[in-house]
């Protein structure tokens, strides 16, 4: 433990430019540089010592700057919006509103904002143009040059790929209710 002390007093500054490289936020920077210490510090404790300090404690900061995004990126997409394109209640039972049925909900939007980002770009920007940004079919026919037509093919692509997935989804609810 005096071992990972010592060299986060010495390299803290390094790597706390590392983070800010990546983390433009200098809070979130320094929230991802205390949790990756506590993750070493448990490390640590557990195994009872970690051969390379220095390789291990990046390698939790790339993982953690990395969920950090990715869950960054699903936030964005988490609007209310997507419950009533896809009428997320159809996917779960019908218990009343309790907190393990908020929690599916909430795990349903999540995946769901990370399958958008999986779509091709054609089809995530039509879905994403129309669906959260409301730009009708024409509107973006005229931004674009691309015609209607296969603005909304490509939105009809991109629901299907995501309906696909929430029946994924749904055995899975189904199986815990």
């Amino acid at each position: 433990m005096a071992l990972l002390e010592q060299f986060y007093r010495r390299e803290r500054r390094k790597i706390l430019a590392w983070i800010r490289y990546r983390v433009a936020d200098p809070e979130e920077a320094e929230d991802l540089l205390q949790e990756s210490f506590v993750s070493a510090l448990g490390e640590m404790n557990a195994a009872g010592e970690i051969e390379n300090i220095i390789a291990y404690t990046y390698s939790v900061l790339r993982n953690k700057i990395k969920d950090w995004y990715r869950k960054r990126k699903s936030e964005q997409y988490r609007h209310s919006v997507l419950g009533e394109e896809f009428s997320l209640d159809l996917f779960l039972p019908d218990t009343g509103p309790n907190p393990e049925k908020q929690f599916y909900r909430f795990l349903l939007l999540e995946e769901l904002a990370l399958a958008i980002e999986e779509l091709p770009l054609e089809q995530k920007f039509a879905f994403v143009q129309n669906t959260f940004e409301g730009k009708t079919f024409l509107e973006l026919s005229q931004e674009t040059g691309i015609p209607e037509g296969t603005l909304s093919a490509r939105k009809t692509y991109a629901k299907e790929f995501l309906n696909r997935r929430l029946k994924d989804l749904k055995f899975l609810f189904l199986e815990n209710f």
